[in-house]
């Protein structure tokens, strides 16, 4: 008899509201790498890799006034911190995308600023298709 490989089931790491709040605090005139440690970044590097379904629990936790500053930080980290480039699947898309279901997006001009501070042409709401 021959076995079946099966692959391991990946567990999907739990993102913190805590941490997610820290990052909201952020002061981002600074650069990422002074004010961020280590430990911190590689905390919540996996969650790059979760869908948007993965983070809407999370999401609907926190404070609507932190989403925006929480989306400028996830743009800027992909920017500047080594390891968390995810393009369409940046985390500050999931958050524009709950901002705009729940009639909650930031002024215009702000998210004009917004994009002028990255590379990634998904941000602020993914992929047209």
């Amino acid at each position: 008899m021959i076995n079946e490989w099966q692959p391991a089931v990946a567990s999907i790491p739990n993102i913190s509201k805590e941490l997610l709040q820290t990052f909201a605090q952020i002061d981002t005139t600074a650069p990422l790498t002074s004010v961020i440690g280590q430990a911190d970044q590689d905390t919540a590097r996996p969650w790059l890799r979760l869908s948007e379904q993965d983070w809407q629990p999370v999401l609907n936790s926190l404070p609507a006034e932190q989403l925006y500053p929480l989306a400028v930080f996830f743009t800027l980290a992909e920017q500047q911190l080594s390891g968390w480039q995810c393009g369409a699947r940046n985390p500050a898309i999931w958050i524009f995308r709950w901002l705009r279901q729940n009639n909650q997006l930031p002024a215009k001009e702000l998210i004009r600023e917004l994009k002028k501070m990255t590379d990634n042409r998904f941000i602020p709401y993914g992929s047209v298709l």
